[in-house]
């Protein structure tokens, strides 16, 4: 007998026994070359070959799809009383029965049954469906039911299917409703799960003002689904009991009657049965059906999935998607822990990417290569998975790209989790999104950098759910790693257990969650060579010296534990981590309350910067005209008392009568409150701003509004026509003892504090103190200056030298002020203390570092200096000690070290100076976790010795 004889057989054999009715139920038909070739005993390929000869020769048909299936022809013509004449291939089996006479009735019949649109009715799920008619269909009103299994199988849509079903078979009727109550989200409080499943009666509980009906009686005739039911407390079990066995129950609080109703309860749960649910409450549901993960699920149904959802996302978007084979396969392979529900998140994020892709260069359709898939899925190609050659039978007969259209008739209508579907509007944000920066003139490029970080963003606020107690079952993190990497997972909570440990500091889940996230981008930049870093990160990471040790030490743990190499710069990004992450708004800050007259003043006012800010901080209180003041008053210290964190609370008034509020309130309240009068939008959005920041104080925001006040929104005031015939230019040397440098912050102070100069056609010129006069003049001219600014005196003759000091707390600017316009416009501000004075400068003087923080260490450090050396304090002094040690603070971190010529010789002259500056520097040093070289203390030296 040759090979193809016996495959021949071997077909016939497995065709004769196919049934009329089996074919009418599954609504398939045909064997595989795998199952001949296990009855043949032939090896598979062979199998194939032989079989598709004897589709040549009209022996056989052939089945198109995964896997291709062959049938017997005359076994076929036989069963369903037809001659075929067809080309001995059939495309869709579905239309090849609909064009036979066979079995019309029944095939329409099944086609309504709503369990066989659910992949796997003939596979795995087939002893589940048959649980669940049979639970359904049993007299007189069905079994209630059990569904169990692990996250993300399908519970509930599982039991949607049987309220379904029990509607097609009559066994309810169709108005009948579902009702869906998840116990999870009244676990913690029965009374209110009773309330709500049985309703009550009036005073049977504090707030029951009424009789209120419950979902018992919104269910009667019907389903009620108690999803998560091992979170229903034993006293709501008990009170089912009556319910289920006798089919009346009573309200909460009712003694004198009962109620009746006819209702199948189905549960959901993912848990253990016999330890979650009483016994007594177990023996009264006969029927429990257990729904497969998707790992114990056969590959073809997986497939099905992976089609099915790749055609529900080509008909979303109304775009055809072309999709590489490895990525089918990739999806074959990987672990996938949320099972159906992870695999369909999965692949609608994924089509989120190709349609960015496809929306950015304008293609023909949404491309799916490999290079999109995230790292989780790409590994399931690394893998030699046991299913491997399976995979390949699968899609043995495909071409390298599968393409997907919106009119693609599904496969099936599948299990569909609600909880992992991507936002019906993702794709409409993304085109709107796409539009917009087109518009305005970014390139693709940059516009695909936005979006993509969108995305992320995105997948972010998907983790809130995951925002519950560190302890939750292994269950949540199955669907967590739904989007990261179990080992990335593990090796980020590794990380900041450390951090934990060296920080005294406790970290969330979220946190955990937040960097396993983050370094999950990470490595797929590192794949894609698109790593980018900007110096301000390390630069701002540096202010923060025990996390930024905490840092590094975590960089090594993530190489360690993840076997690649994180780039230095990703330090920078590690230390903000640590340092922001998780203290949201734990700290307290100051109220703020707008009070104006008008009837919406105060809350547009509010709107505004609270939108700009992205903050709800700002709060508003409306005065109409007819408004009593003592009414406004008492509305006033009632929203004191409710902002308040213990801080006080800032008043901005529009007009001065209203300052009056901030003493009363003070002394009814008890609560410290000042007000700010004659306020604008501006003032409001940095009074908010400012009251945010977690080391500001109330007198301290008080002083420094009192000073801006009359700069924001400022209109520089004189003629206008003189400025506009203004042709010479001007010029304001800056200088500074340590160099060029510093010489280009005090500019920079000078700009900010005086941004009326472009008006009046004048520059502000840092110069180099080394450099010889003539040629400083020679460059700038002597007509054209108009004053030296700094902690250096050019000697310039007839132009005046403003130091530093004189800047910063004299009247420095009212002298430029009046050099420049002619006449003096200067409002100066009220009485401010030292340390805020100090702060303002450093605020706008410093590119990185916290004002305040540098303020308070310099400071103590000036006063060592002065009590060390004997130096009497003086303002003078004072600000270019601070001056010149901030900026000084700056450039070392950043390693801009400045030279000293000659500093071996100026230390052996002046060595008790020295030792004395170098001692005081110490805190300095250990603050910003920095050592001060000896040509830095140079300076130091040379800026005491010359006051």
């Amino acid at each position: 007998m040759t090979r193809k004889e016996k495959v021949f057989i071997a077909l016939k054999n497995l065709s004769s026994d196919v049934s009329a009715a089996k074919i009418a139920e599954d609504l398939s038909f045909g064997f595989d070359a795998e199952t001949i070739s296990k009855v043949t005993e032939i090896d598979r390929s062979n199998v194939s070959r032989e079989l598709n000869e004897l589709v040549r020769e009209n022996e056989a048909i052939k089945i198109i799809g995964r896997p291709v299936k062959f049938f017997a022809k005359s076994c076929l013509e036989e069963i369903l009383q037809i001659k075929y004449e067809g080309d001995g291939v059939i495309e869709d089996v579905n239309n090849f029965l609909h064009n036979t006479n066979f079995a019309n009735d029944e095939l329409n019949t099944k086609e309504n049954d709503p369990f066989a649109r659910i992949i796997g009715e003939t596979g795995s799920l087939e002893l589940a469906i048959k649980q669940a008619k049979a639970a359904i269909l049993y007299p007189p009103r069905g079994l209630h039911t059990l569904i169990t299994g692990p996250t993300g199988v399908g519970k509930t849509t599982f039991a949607e299917v049987m309220y379904q079903y029990a509607i097609y078979n009559g066994n309810i009727s169709k108005d009948a409703e579902l009702i869906v109550f998840n116990c999870s989200e009244y676990a913690d409080n029965p009374q209110l799960i009773l309330s709500q499943l049985f309703g009550y009666v009036k005073g049977a509980f504090t707030g029951a003002n009424q009789d209120k009906a419950g979902l018992i009686e919104s269910a009667d005739g019907g389903i009620l689904l108690l999803d998560e039911i091992h979170r229903l407390p034993p006293e709501a079990q008990e009170m089912l009991f009556l319910l289920m066995d006798k089919g009346i129950y009573r309200r909460l609080g009712e003694t004198d009657k009962y109620h009746t109703a006819s209702i199948l309860i189905i549960g959901a749960t993912t848990e253990n049965l016999n330890s979650v649910l009483l016994q007594t409450f177990l023996r009264r549901i006969p029927m429990t059906i257990n729904l497969p993960s998707l790992v114990d699920r056969p590959l073809n149904e997986r497939l099905e999935f992976i089609e099915t959802f790749f055609m529900n996302e080509a008909s979303n978007v109304k775009v055809p998607i072309r999709i590489h084979k490895d990525v089918i396969r990739a999806f074959l392979l990987y672990d996938c822990y949320g099972n159906i529900g992870q695999l369909k998140g999965d692949i609608q994020l994924l089509c989120a990417r190709g349609f960015l892709d496809y929306k950015t260069y304008n293609k023909k359709e949404i491309e799916i290569n490999i290079h999109l898939l995230p790292e989780h899925i790409y590994s399931g190609l690394l893998s030699r998975h046991k299913d491997y050659s399976e995979v390949f039978e699968l899609l043995e007969y495909g071409k390298d790209y599968y393409i997907y259209k919106p009119d693609d008739k599904k496969l099936a209508e599948t299990i569909n989790l609600n909880s992992f579907d991507v936002s019906d509007n993702l794709y409409k944000e993304i085109t709107k999104k796409y539009n917009h920066y087109l518009n305005i003139g970014f390139s693709n490029d940059k516009i695909s950098e936005i979006i993509n970080n969108d995305i992320i963003k995105y997948l972010k606020k998907l983790l809130k759910k995951y925002d519950h107690n560190t302890e939750k079952a292994l269950s949540d993190k199955n669907e967590l790693f739904k989007i990261i990497n179990p080992k990335v997972y593990n090796a980020a909570e590794t990380a900041l257990i450390l951090a934990e440990q060296k920080l005294n500091k406790h970290f969330s889940n979220r946190a955990i969650i937040g960097l396993a996230m983050h370094i999950s981008a990470l490595m797929e930049r590192i794949a894609d060579k698109s790593l980018i870093y900007y110096e301000e990160i390390n630069k701002i990471a540096l202010n923060n010296p025990s996390e930024f040790k905490v840092a590094k030490m975590i960089r090594e743990v993530l190489q360690q534990e993840l076997g690649i190499s994180i780039p230095t710069g990703e330090i920078g990004f590690l230390t903000m981590f640590l340092s922001a992450v998780d203290t949201g708004d734990d700290y307290s800050k100051i109220g703020v309350i707008v009070l104006a007259h008008g009837e919406a003043t105060a809350t547009s006012i509010a709107d505004v910067a609270n939108t700009l800010l992205a903050t709800e901080h700002c709060k508003a209180i409306d005065m109409p005209l007819d408004m009593k003041v003592d009414n406004a008053l008492e509305k006033t210290i009632e929203m004191v008392k409710k902002v308040d964190e213990g801080k006080g609370v800032l008043l901005l008034v529009d007009m001065g009568s209203l300052t009056a509020f901030a003493e009363i309130i003070t002394q009814k309240a008890n609560v410290l409150t000042k007000s700010i009068e004659n306020i604008s939008t501006p003032i409001v959005i940095e009074a908010v701003r400012k009251s945010l920041l977690p080391e500001m104080t109330l007198s301290v925001l008080v002083e420094d509004l009192n000073r801006a006040n009359p700069y924001i929104g400022r209109i520089i005031s004189g003629d206008i026509k003189n400025r506009v015939n203004i042709s010479s230019s001007k010029t304001i040397l800056t200088t500074c003892i340590s160099g060029m440098g510093a010489a280009v912050k005090i500019a920079q102070l000078l700009k900010n504090t005086l941004n009326f100069v472009d008006e009046y056609n004048v520059k502000i010129q840092p110069v180099n103190k080394a450099e010889n006069l003539d040629n400083i003049l020679d460059k700038n001219g002597y007509d054209d200056v108009i004053a030296v600014v700094g902690t250096v005196d050019l000697h310039i003759p007839q132009v005046p030298f403003i130091p530093i000091d004189e800047l910063i707390i004299g009247d420095g600017v009212r002298k430029l002020e009046k050099s420049i316009t002619g006449s003096n416009n200067y409002i100066k501000s009220k009485k401010q203390s030292e340390e805020n004075v100090f702060i303002n400068m450093l605020e706008e003087l410093l590119t990185f570092l916290n004002p305040i923080k540098a303020y308070n260490v310099v400071n103590d450090s000036y006063t060592a200096t002065i009590k060390l050396l004997g130096i009497k304090d003086s303002a003078r002094i004072k600000s270019r000690y601070i001056f010149h040690n901030c900026c000084m603070i700056e450039r070392l971190i950043q390693n801009d070290i400045l030279p000293y010529n000659n500093i071996d010789e100026l230390i052996q002259k002046k060595m008790s100076i020295y030792e004395k500056v170098k001692l005081s520097l110490a805190n300095i040093e250990e603050a910003f976790g920095i050592t001060v070289p000896d040509t830095e203390i140079g300076y130091i030296i040379d800026l005491l010795d010359t006051q």
